[in-house]
């Protein structure tokens, strides 16, 4: 019998153990997870460096409200863009941008500038699924995790879709996604996307346009309750999920292979 070299190089006909290929889905989790550091990142960076200005600001909003405005169009493409990102790579969760678009801009015209910016991100995570189909799911979601909600899409169908748009759920923006995994013509999605995302926008820009006249009880008050909202969420996330799907309707929708 022939011996490993003492080099560690394999011995003719010597069996090679190569590494196993970490599974496709922990590519995209990696790719998440640098954006989101990136994310992170970058405003703690502003925090360190422009901290004095921030918290001026923080006390005193209209002028911070004045110094956006004064960037003419580059605020409302501002929050577009970034509402595409957060949909697309999601590095920050989309009720703060909404809150933090309110509290910069007020409620009018910016929750039509969250609204444009949430409907180009669906639109562009639908048409990315259409283009490549299921196989770029698998480089961000786990197998069967991606055969469980598919099973669910094609059991459940459009109502499904509708109510994971309209209600806060684990499966998150996934469902832009998911959506384009069905026969579903773009329009008619575009159309529950508007319709199941406008109260959220509507209330998270609201409640951040009126919190420019909060002290610091009612910013303590907000942020307990946001906190212990978040907890229960946590906590519940998975019978929240059981729920909608026992509520969704019977009627399925062609998936595509």
């Amino acid at each position: 019998m022939a011996e490993p070299s003492s080099s560690g190089s394999p011995m003719p006909g010597e069996a090679v153990n190569r590494p196993a290929a970490p599974p496709p889905h922990t590519v995209g989790q990696r790719v998440t997870m640098v954006f989101t550091v990136a994310a992170l990142a970058a405003i703690a960076a502003l925090l360190v460096f422009a901290g004095g200005s921030v918290l001026r600001y923080f006390r005193e909003p209209e002028q911070l409200r004045v110094l956006v405005r004064s960037w003419g169009a580059w605020a409302p493409v501002g929050i577009i863009v970034l509402q595409v990102v957060q949909i697309a790579v999601a590095p920050l969760p989309g009720n703060a941008m909404s809150f933090a678009a309110g509290y910069a801009l007020g409620l009018w015209p910016t929750v039509v500038w969250l609204m444009v910016g949430v409907m180009l991100g669906a639109a562009v995570d639908f048409l990315l699924i259409r283009l490549l189909g299921r196989r770029l799911l698998r480089y961000f979601l786990p197998p069967d995790r991606l055969a469980k909600l598919d099973a669910k899409v094609l059991r459940r169908g459009t109502f499904y879709i509708f109510l994971l748009l309209l209600v806060p759920n684990p499966i998150g923006d996934w469902v832009y996604y998911l959506a384009g995994l069905t026969s579903m013509p773009l329009p008619v999605f575009l159309g529950l996307v508007f319709i199941g995302r406008l109260p959220s926008n509507l209330l998270e820009c609201a409640v951040g346009a009126s919190a420019t006249h909060f002290g610091w009880r009612e910013w303590a008050i907000v942020g307990l309750t946001a906190a212990i909202l978040g907890l229960l969420y946590w906590q519940n996330r998975g019978r929240i999920e059981a729920a909608l799907d026992r509520f969704s309707s019977r009627r399925k929708t062609a998936v595509r292979p």
